[in-house]
C-alpha cells in the first residue's frame, strides 16, 4: 500500500548517495491480525555494482539460525521468511521480546520488508533505511482520516542495537496500562524489541506526536492494521520505518496517488511555532508534537516547514491505502536506486527532479528510457523542481529490480504498486539523509609517522580542512607526514556544495611521543665483542645490521666495526630507530697457555679481538730455536699443528709475531704455552 516517487536533489553529490541502501539493517516488523492476511512474509534485497554475502539474524535470539546467501550484481532476491513468522511479528505488546532482525552484507544493497497475504489483500512494504533508520530521538507521525477496524490497533515497535539501551517514552493516547502523558522507561539488550499499541481503532486518537528517546541507537516501525474510512470498504495495512529527529528537514514534495478522493498529507511538528507553507503560502502555524492534516487534490504538493519536521503521505488506489515517511529533500538524495517489484499489478515509479536534471536520467542494463519531456512542474516550487509518474506495469517483471540512476544529480525515488481491489505497496528507497562530511583517520598515532585523512568523496564539492599547527588543506584526503607533538589536537572538516549545502566534522588526535633516543652513540669492540654482550646491557632492544630493520640480529652474532641500527619501543608501542657506530679503540688479547687436547675449551690459539676484527692478519709462530712452524690468518688459526703438516707441535713455549696489518701497521709479539 505504498507509493513511491523519486525525489531528486539537485545539490550535491556525495559519498554512498546511492539511494537508501547500506551494508547493515535493523528492523522490527509490527504484528499484522492474521484474520485479515498477515502472510506470507519476505525480505527483498536488490544489489548494485557488486555482488554481496548477505547475512540476516536476530542477535537476541538465540534459537534463530542465520540465513546467508549470495547475490550477483545488479541482481536481485526474494527470501521468505513465513516459516519464522511467529519469531519476526512482534507481539505480544508491553513485553520485552527477541524478535529484531539484523541484516549485514559485503556489499551495499537494498532491502524491504513486505507484507503479501495469499488472500491477495492487505499488503504493504517496509523501506529498511540502514543508518538513516537509527537514533536517539523519534517522534510518531499517524495519520487520522481512517480507522482501523475493530481490535485492529495502530501502534510502534522498538529495536535496540546495542545491549544496556535504556529508552524512555510519552505517549499522547493511553495504551494499556500506560498512562498519556507520563513517562515510562524499557530497558532493551541488542536485538530485543518492544511493542506499544494504542488502547482503540480510532485515527484521531491515535499515537501521533509520542516522543522515544534513548541513550544508544534504536530504530523504530509504526503502522496501523486494516485502516478503513471514507475512501470505500477497503481495509488496508499501513506503515513504515521511521526516520531519527536529527535528519528532519523543512522541504517536502509529495504527489498524488490513484485513490477515490484526495491523498492525505500530515505534518508532526518538533518545535514551538512551526510554520506550514503549502505551494508557497501559508497555511497553518503548529507546535511541537501536533500534527496538520493537508488534503492534496492536485497531482502534487510543495510544502515547506520553518522548523525541521515529519511529513507522512497516505496515497493508494481506489479505497486501498498505503503510507509512507517522506524523505526530506534539504541536501539529501541519491544517485542510484534500486526497487524490486512484488507483484503483476500496477507499477509506477514518481521522479521528482530539480530543474536541469531531467535530461541526466537512465537505467542501468536496459534500454527502457527516462525522457525529459516526461516532468512537470511542481507548483510553488519557483520552477525549481519538476515531477514525473512513470508507469513501468508492462515493462518489468515480478520479482526483478529496476535500478534508476542520475549521472548529475541527487533524486528521492519511490514506487506506488498495487490496485483498487487488492492493497497498495508504498515507500521510499532514496537517500533520507544529509551527505556526511564524517572522515577516518588514526586517532592516536605515534611521533614520526604519517597521518593520513580520509575524507568522502563529494563529487564537485570544497573540501576545506583546519588543524593544530597552521595546518590546512583543499584536498580529499590529506597526509602529514612525520608528525611531532606539535600535531596533536582538534581537526575538523567542512564540505560544502554549490554553495548551498555544508557539511563539517571533527576530530580529536593524539600524538604519542616516540621513546628518547639510544643512551650511546658508538661503542667498541672491546666492550661488546657479540650482540649477547650489548642485549645483557640494554635490555628490550633489537639490533639490526641494516636501515631496512628487515631481520634483527641474533644474540651470538660477532659485533664488527661499522654501523648498527638499534629499535625500542615503548609502553605505547611506539618505537625509535637509532644508529650505533662499532669501533676498534684497542688492541687484541693474546693468552698466555692454551690446550688443543680437543675437549672443547682452548682447543685452539684464541686471540679475542683478532679474527673477523682485523681481517687482514698475519700470524707466524716460532719454536724456541727460532724456527717458524706455522702461519696463521683470519681464516687459518692456529689448533697446535706445525707448518705444512698435521703433526702437533711438542709440549713447550711458542713465540708469536701478530702482524695486525692495519692503519698503523701494529705488530704485536710475545710467547705462549702450548700444554695438551
Amino acid at each position: 500500500m505504498r507509493f513511491l516517487l523519486y525525489f531528486l536533489f539537485f545539490f550535491i553529490i556525495t559519498n554512498n548517495c546511492n539511494s537508501q541502501i547500506d551494508t547493515e539493517f535493523w528492523f522490527v516488523a509490527p504484528e499484522v491480525n492474521q484474520n485479515h492476511g498477515d502472510r506470507p512474509i519476505y525480505l527483498k534485497f536488490a544489489t548494485y555494482s557488486n555482488s554481496s554475502t548477505i547475512i540476516v539474524s536476530q542477535p537476541a535470539n538465540d534459537n534463530f539460525q542465520p540465513i546467508e546467501f549470495q547475490m550477483e550484481a545488479n541482481d536481485s532476491y526474494v527470501l521468505d521468511v513465513t516459516d519464522f513468522i511467529d519469531v519476526i511479528e512482534n507481539k505480544p505488546s508491553h513485553v520485552v521480546l527477541d524478535y529484531g532482525i539484523k541484516i549485514v552484507s559485503t556489499s551495499e544493497i537494498m532491502v524491504y520488508y513486505e507484507v503479501s497475504p495469499g488472500c491477495n489483500c492487505n499488503p504493504d512494504i517496509f523501506a529498511l533505511k540502514g543508518k538513516n533508520a537509527l537514533g536517539n530521538f523519534f517522534i510518531t507521525p499517524y495519520q487520522s482520516f481512517n480507522n482501523s477496524w475493530s481490535d485492529y490497533f495502530a501502534g510502534f515497535n522498538i529495536v535496540a542495537t546495542e545491549d544496556d539501551t535504556e529508552i524512555n517514552i510519552v505517549l499522547t493516547q493511553d495504551s494499556e496500562d500506560l498512562i498519556a502523558g507520563e513517562e515510562f522507561s524499557i530497558n532493551l539488550n541488542k536485538g530485543q524489541t518492544y511493542f506499544v499499541k494504542v488502547s482503540n481503532n480510532i485515527g484521531t486518537e491515535s499515537l501521533s506526536g509520542t516522543t522515544i528517546s534513548s541513550n544508544k541507537n534504536i530504530s523504530v516501525t509504526i503502522h496501523e492494521d486494516s485502516l478503513t474510512g471514507p475512501y470505500g470498504g477497503c481495509a488496508d495495512l499501513v506503515g513504515d520505518q521511521l526516520i531519527p529527529t536529527e535528519l528532519l528537514g523543512q522541504e517536502y514534495i509529495a504527489v498524488k496517488g490513484y485513490l477515490f478522493g484526495p491523498d492525505k498529507v500530515y505534518v508532526t511538528a518538533q518545535n514551538d511555532n512551526t510554520d506550514v507553507l503549502i505551494d508557497g503560502d501559508q497555511f497553518a502555524t503548529i507546535d511541537a508534537l501536533e500534527t496538520l492534516e493537508i488534503t492534496l487534490a492536485n497531482p502534487s504538493v510543495y510544502i515547506y516547514t520553518s522548523e525541521p519536521s515529519y511529513v507522512l503521505h497516505m496515497s493508494g488506489f481506489g479505497c486501498e491505502v498505503g503510507q509512507a515517511i517522506l524523505p526530506p529533500l534539504d541536501c539529501t538524495g541519491s544517485y542510484d536506486v534500486s526497487i524490486v517489484r512484488s507483484t503483476s499489478e500496477f507499477f509506477a515509479l514518481n521522479i521528482l527532479a530539480p530543474a536541469g536534471s531531467e535530461d541526466h536520467f537512465y537505467i542501468e542494463a536496459s534500454d527502457l528510457t527516462i525522457d525529459a519531456n516526461d516532468f512537470n512542474f511542481v507548483p510553488g516550487s519557483n520552477q525549481n523542481w519538476l515531477y514525473a509518474q512513470l508507469d513501468f506495469t508492462d515493462l518489468i517483471s515480478a520479482d526483478a529490480a529496476i535500478r534508476v540512476l542520475n549521472s548529475n544529480y541527487r533524486f528521492h525515488m519511490g514506487l506506488i504498486h498495487g490496485g483498487s481491489t487488492s492493497g497498495c505497496r508504498y515507500g521510499y528507497f532514496s537517500d533520507f539523509g544529509e551527505f556526511d562530511s564524517s572522515f577516518t583517520a588514526q586517532t592516536s598515532l605515534c611521533e614520526g609517522s604519517s597521518l593520513e585523512f580520509q575524507g568522502p568523496f563529494v563529487e564537485g564539492a570544497i573540501y576545506s580542512w583546519n588543524g593544530p599547527n597552521g595546518f590546512t588543506s583543499e584536498i580529499q584526503n590529506p597526509v602529514i607526514e612525520n608528525v611531532a607533538l606539535i600535531n596533536q589536537g582538534e581537526y575538523s572538516l567542512e564540505i560544502i556544495v554549490n554553495e548551498v549545502c555544508t557539511s563539517t566534522s571533527s576530530m580529536q588526535i593524539e600524538i604519542i611521543p616516540r621513546p628518547s633516543n639510544f643512551d650511546i652513540s658508538e661503542i667498541s669492540i672491546c666492550d661488546y665483542t657479540i650482540i649477547a654482550n650489548l642485549l645483557s646491557d640494554y635490555p628490550g632492544i633489537n639490533i639490526y645490521d641494516s636501515p631496512t630493520l628487515s631481520q634483527s640480529l641474533s644474540p651470538d652474532t660477532d659485533l664488527t666495526a661499522g654501523v648498527y641500527y638499534i629499535t625500542q619501543l615503548n609502553e605505547f608501542g611506539c618505537e625509535s630507530i637509532d644508529a650505533l657506530n662499532v669501533f676498534l679503540s684497542c688492541l687484541p688479547i693474546v693468552p698466555n697457555a692454551f690446550s688443543p687436547n680437543i675437549d672443547g675449551f682452548n682447543d685452539h690459539f684464541n686471540i679475542q679481538n683478532l679474527y673477523d676484527v682485523f681481517v687482514n692478519h698475519k700470524l707466524k709462530i716460532y719454536n724456541r730455536y727460532g724456527t717458524l712452524i706455522f702461519e696463521g690468518d683470519n681464516s687459518n688459526k692456529w689448533y697446535g699443528n706445525t707448518i705444512n703438516s698435521n703433526e702437533k707441535a711438542p709440549v713447550g713455549t711458542y713465540f708469536y709475531k701478530l702482524n695486525l696489518n692495519n692503519s698503523k701497521n701494529d705488530i704485536i709479539t710475545g710467547w705462549v704455552y702450548l700444554n695438551y
